[in-house]
């Protein structure tokens, strides 16, 4: 079972002060991961003024010291249509890294995401693609991006169990009708990533935890690192 870090994602240093954002930050917490045994990150890449970015220069300085620790590691950023709104752009930048990463999670349900699947395909970026709904699963079928596709994240955004739950089973439908057999990774968000992280086990699938899913140990107690989450997640899995 693959147990990829999501290390930061989208949230202020205001709702955790350990959050990982710069160049330094980030560094010191892969190099942590890795040394107790993480090798797959999804990463959100950060400006110097504490602003997600997808240009090539903060793209670039990123992956290189992530694989300057070591070249082990699979290191995935997002390309979330926030990150940069305007989409000429965003092809732009993309289209200028030089150091690329091995994979990119895409959300299938954005605007213009088969367009930029293909891009990012044809730069040799492995593409992960991001099912949130029962339309996003549907748009996925839909499209031809199986060769380039090396996981499917079900990801549901409710933050109720049963939920999330109804939601996982119906995307699980869509694609096994299908016949879409791609590795699948399932997690969830807050409140209910810890219940997911068991479904994940209980169905096969991979999973991810950190800093980006939860700041939240199961005991309610926040977190000063992601390989607090990675160690507790750990114990999950191992449990029999």
């Amino acid at each position: 079972m693959l147990l990829k870090t999501a290390l930061n994602g989208t949230r202020s240093k205001t709702e955790n002060e350990y959050l990982p954002h710069s160049l330094e930050e980030i560094e010191n917490e892969v190099s942590l991961l890795y040394k107790n045994g993480c090798n797959v990150f999804h990463i959100h890449c950060y400006d110097q003024n504490g602003n997600e970015s997808l240009r090539p220069e903060d793209v670039n300085s990123l992956v290189s010291r992530i694989k300057n620790i070591s070249s082990e590691i699979q290191i995935g950023i997002s390309s979330g249509d926030w990150i940069e709104p305007d989409f000429e752009k965003r092809k732009r930048y993309i289209k200028d890294w030089d150091n690329i990463p091995d994979f990119i999670p895409l959300n299938i349900i954005e605007e213009n995401s088969i367009e930029i699947a293909n891009l990012l395909i044809s730069k040799g970026i492995l593409v992960e693609v991001g099912l949130n709904e029962i339309e996003a699963a549907e748009i996925f079928v839909g499209s031809n991006l199986n060769k380039g596709c090396c996981r499917i994240l079900i990801e549901p955004e409710e933050e109720i169990l049963d939920s999330a739950i109804n939601t996982i089973n119906e995307i699980e439908k869509i694609l096994d009708s299908n016949q879409i057999t791609i590795d699948r990774l399932l997690h969830g968000f807050n409140g209910v990533s810890w219940d997911i992280l068991r479904e994940a086990k209980k169905r096969g699938y991979d999973s991810r935890v950190g800093m980006e899913d939860t700041i939240y140990l199961e005991n309610g107690k926040k977190v000063k690192s992601n390989l607090e989450l990675i160690d507790n997640a750990r114990k999950i899995i191992n449990t029999t």
